[in-house]
């Protein structure tokens, strides 16, 4: 069985190092890769990410400036931002003949222009199997040890007890992990509830109330479930924690970029001022909004909240978006 002193994450940000840090408090000796240089150099002198501030690396997690020494692990875990994946995994992999025994990425979004899915692309780069962690998490709570519940999930090339034993591996007394072999199901769900809640912050900063909230909620979820299943994922993961749970987190929770960047919107900042409000940190509901949207008219699906948000970050007015969902045509649930 694969020993925990094997996972090199690759992805400096809150998430890989939040990850970084509940892993090796059980024990793994975990390389972390990062950019720019100076972030890592924080990171290893001070033993403190910028974004979590309260809390302090274990002695176990080894920030890394050069990849070179992230290459021997057996798993090798994407913290990326979605949309720098295919250039950055193109230019690692040309590094090093070195290959994991399984890629697992944290990524939620969608590739902006081709409309591919993470696993999509880095698979037939890397050629080993793909998979994903994804859930209702917010950084700092993982890396303050609070009780959180993530959906692992692999694809088909990774045999039943192997799943198994990845799926010990990972969990922590404090991160509960459940298995799926839904990737692609649990990828859709987990960029797609970004776009929902970019709405679902607009939705507050109206101050249109608790109902019309929870009714974005609500048929916001079957836009996804529409989405998913269409494209082959299944019902229950939509259901489960990578779709509603992930919808219910991000859509509600104080922490969320993507609510928050709705609210700004909300309140007629434009989607760039609105980025830079949030100190130029990755929105990517603002990112995915656009494949989605494609991904719709490639298969003759109707998205209407998506296609306000698209609406709004093209600088349409907030109210009028309200309106135009309020006034479609009745029609049953």
């Amino acid at each position: 069985m694969t020993r925990r002193s094997e996972i090199s994450i690759f992805g400096a940000g809150a998430w890989g190092t939040a990850l970084a840090m509940a892993w090796a408090r059980q024990g793994a000796q975990v390389a972390l890769w990062g950019h720019p240089p100076s972030l890592v150099s924080t990171l290893a002198l001070r033993r403190r990410h910028p974004s979590l501030p309260d809390v302090e690396l274990p002695a176990s997690v080894r920030p890394l400036s050069d990849p070179t020494d992230a290459f021997p692990a057996s798993i090798w875990v994407s913290a990326l931002p979605t949309q720098v994946n295919p250039q950055v995994w193109t230019d690692l992999a040309a590094r090093t003949a070195l290959r994991p025994e399984l890629m697992i990425h944290v990524s939620k979004g969608i590739i902006q222009g081709s409309h591919l899915r993470v696993s999509q692309v880095l698979e037939p780069l890397l050629h080993v199997p793909v998979g994903v962690l994804s859930g209702p998490t917010f950084s700092d709570e993982v890396s303050r040890n609070l009780p959180t519940a993530i959906l692992l999930a692999l694809p088909a090339a990774v045999a039943d007890q192997r799943a198994q034993e990845l799926q010990a591996l990972l969990a922590t007394p404090n991160l509960r992990v459940y298995l799926s072999r839904d990737v692609l199901g649990v990828e859709l769900c987990g960029a797609f509830k970004n776009i929902l809640a970019i709405a679902a912050g607009l939705v507050e900063s109206l101050g249109l109330g608790n109902n019309a909230r929870a009714a974005l909620i609500t048929r916001g979820l079957a836009e996804m479930a529409r989405l998913v299943e269409t494209l082959g994922g299944r019902p229950e993961t939509v259901m489960g924690l990578a779709g509603m749970g992930d919808l219910l987190l991000t859509a509600t929770g104080a922490q969320s970029r993507n609510r928050r960047f709705g609210a700004m919107l909300g309140q007629g900042m434009t989607a760039k001022a609105a980025t830079q409000a949030l100190g130029d940190s990755v929105v990517e509901g603002a990112f995915t909004t656009e494949a989605a949207l494609g991904l719709a008219r490639q298969y003759g699906l109707e998205l209407p909240i998506t296609q306000e948000v698209g609406r709004l970050l093209k600088g349409a007015d907030p109210r009028e978006s309200v309106k135009r969902l309020m006034q479609r045509s009745l029609k049953p649930e």
